[in-house]
């Protein structure tokens, strides 16, 4: 049987100021005919459908529309929510979408539940784990057999995403029959990856899973983190990533995972390069030496974030980019810091004036001395400063 992993397509986000709804459709259309063409058959998106818990509604119907594309084509989907999801709302009509070959869980109400699909060359154990918060775990939930212990305050207490899932795991355990089995999880592995754009799922640490949780799968299909990448010892524990970038710090390339699973749960898989969607640039440099620049093609479809390193002030930057990059997203001014002399002196902050502090302050940031204008609206401004203090004290 032949497999298809994504994660977290964060519907309904933006990158910046700039709609990401054309990307994201993009990603979805391609997506849906590369399962066709492939002859997948079982989809599987690991978590974080939408960006946020109150979907918006043109999300929601990209969403449906995908899964209907799906399902007209005889595709088996298994979708899991993600700590971006609102569980509650996604998996709401989950029993009748079973009936249709579209498998949605979400929160603690099916832990436990093992599914077995029968597919031409044989069944196939599906376990789905989503996003489990900790603070929101039944009490009976426990790594052994789940029942309720005597220690169910301090249990709750000192629960991890560790605990809750390794429970999760053990309750699923003595239903796996088949000779091979996938598991669907939304955690965050310990020793992967991380980009900017990923939410932590708790301060500390304690947020981590081990690898070794997933040990007694054929494959397990993760999502959280938005690199794609392999963790824990074993080739067939993987992030799919996201489908598009979402921060500057995902400039690797987007993939989907193909796994074409024997019978036996001996698993081949294939990272397939996503060719939609719009890569991240950041370009560093003087403002002048930006605008002299001959971007490449790629870089003018790119969402851009431009550094820019002159010592002054630097005007309508982004508009003026703008004629060269079309989709410039962040500008960050960093001017070169100069630091001053270790041998120097300390001000004595009893005796220094205001005037000899800011224009000291001038030098140190830029490098040179104020000209005799720019003295000129410092005293200025530092004279209206002192006055309009005073007047508050009268």
């Amino acid at each position: 049987m032949r497999i298809l992993h994504t994660s977290d397509w964060h519907l309904g986000r933006s990158f910046g100021a700039v709609s990401l709804a054309d990307d994201q459709q993009a990603f979805i259309t391609w997506m849906t005919a590369e399962a066709m063409s492939r002859n997948v058959d079982l989809v599987v998106i690991a978590g974080d459908i939408f960006d946020r818990a109150i979907a918006p509604t043109d999300a929601v119907v990209m969403f449906r529309e995908a899964l209907r594309t799906l399902q007209a084509a005889a595709i088996t989907v298994a979708v899991i929510t993600g700590n971006h999801d609102g569980a509650d709302r996604v998996f709401a009509y989950d029993d009748l979408l079973d009936r249709s070959g579209v498998y949605i869980r979400g929160g603690y109400s099916k832990i436990g539940e093992v599914i077995t699909l029968n597919f031409a060359d044989g069944p196939l154990d599906l376990v789905m784990l989503p996003f489990l918060d900790p603070q929101a775990a039944p009490d009976g939930l426990s790594e052994g057999a789940g029942e309720v212990t005597a220690d169910a305050t301090d249990r709750r207490r000192a629960r991890t995403h560790q605990s809750v899932l390794a429970a999760a795991i053990a309750a699923a355990t003595p239903s796996l029959f088949a000779p091979r089995s996938l598991a669907v999880s939304h955690a965050y592995v310990a020793g992967a990856a991380v980009s900017d754009s990923e939410r932590q799922l708790t301060i500390g640490g304690t947020g981590t899973v081990d690898a070794s949780l997933f040990d007694k799968f054929s494959y397990t299909a993760l999502g959280h983190l938005h690199r794609p990448q392999t963790v824990g010892s074993r080739p067939t524990v993987r992030y799919s990533g996201t489908p598009l970038a979402y921060s500057f710090s995902e400039d690797h390339a987007k993939s989907i995972e193909i796994i074409d699973m024997a019978a036996d749960g001996t698993c081949v898989v294939e990272p397939v390069a996503i060719p939609v969607g719009r890569p991240v640039l950041t370009v560093t440099g003087l403002i002048d030496e930006l605008l002299r620049a001959e971007p490449s093609p790629e870089a003018k479809r790119s969402l851009v974030r431009a550094i820019i390193t002159d010592p002054g002030v630097v005007l309508d930057a982004k508009q003026r980019l703008s004629a060269l990059y079309p989709n410039v997203v962040e500008i960050v001014l960093s001017p070169p810091v100069v630091m001053r002399g270790d041998g120097e002196t300390p001000l004595d902050r009893n005796t220094v004036t205001p005037s000899e502090a800011a224009t000291l302050f001038w030098i140190d940031s830029t490098g040179d001395e104020p000209s005799a204008e720019q003295l000129e609206v410092l005293h200025a401004a530092i004279a209206k400063a002192a006055a309009e203090i005073e007047l508050k004290a009268v």
